[in-house]
């Protein structure tokens, strides 16, 4: 190899060298910055859940709040919400911790019924018993029922779909009216496509003047869409929180 290509070489592993260094270092500030904003996530969640024990009057523990439960921070605007404005009547989909923290918020107020709409017959009696331990069933009304093909207004009614439209038995609302908060909590996303659109056209003509509408899981596009169709259709004003999992809040103009 002659001198020139040897410098050549040089310089060429010289800029390889020098850009190595460079996403070596822009790799370890992403990493850095990733991690931190984990690590304030993570506080976010203890920080809410610190509070919300602070608030609860039940004497054992909630339920698991990773996974598909509603994350602390959910929790601990609903409990606070719950005691402010005093709601009669509360409206849930999808049963579990959120079910024990607004029935207590409910007990503290001394006023109001929770009526708790479940697909599943496992996770309606883990829910029940909860409920026993902490002397609170008096305050919940828990409905269990199979989910069943939905043939009402929906996003998706006239498109043809291999797996059908189901949401929860209509039966389970009968009898429910006034309702002033609705927690859309479910059925689960993979049970078909927008699956929790049908609440509010299930829930429309049942809602009081103050009604106000709850959509968990909003960092999801399915959700979100939801929550815009129901804006439109209903005129309601909707509110994004930045929520660990989102929160979508929807509420009738002033």
């Amino acid at each position: 190899m002659s001198e020139t290509q040897m410098d050549t070489l040089n310089e060429l592993m010289e800029k390889i060298e020098s850009k190595i260094c460079v996403v070596g270092n822009e790799n370890s500030n992403k990493f850095t910055r990733d991690l931190i904003r984990v690590q304030d996530r993570l506080y976010m969640q203890l920080e809410a859940l610190s509070w919300l024990q602070q608030r609860l009057s039940i004497k054992g523990q909630l339920p698991p709040l990773r996974g598909w439960a509603t994350s602390p921070d959910i929790l601990l605007k609903l409990h606070t919400h719950i005691m402010t404005h005093r709601p009669k009547v509360i409206v849930e989909f999808g049963s579990g911790a959120s079910t024990l923290v607004m029935a207590d918020a409910l007990r503290q107020n001394g006023l109001g019924k929770l009526i708790s709409i479940e697909h599943s017959i496992h996770y309606g009696k883990q829910t029940q018993s909860a409920l026993e331990i902490e002397y609170l069933q008096s305050w919940v009304d828990l409905r269990i029922g199979d989910l069943e093909v939905w043939n009402g207004e929906h996003l998706h009614k006239n498109d043809k779909m291999t797996m059908p439209l189901l949401w929860y038995p209509l039966s389970l609302l009968q009898g429910i009216e006034f309702v002033d908060l609705v927690l859309v909590d479910g059925p689960p996303g993979a049970t078909c496509r927008h699956s929790r659109y049908p609440a509010l056209p299930a829930l429309s003509d049942k809602l009081s003047s103050k009604a106000e509408i709850w959509m968990d899981d909003t960092i999801r596009k399915e959700e979100r869409e939801i929550c815009e169709q129901w804006s439109k259709k209903y005129g309601l004003i909707l509110e994004y929180y930045p929520m660990e999992k989102g929160l979508g809040r929807l509420i009738s103009p002033k």
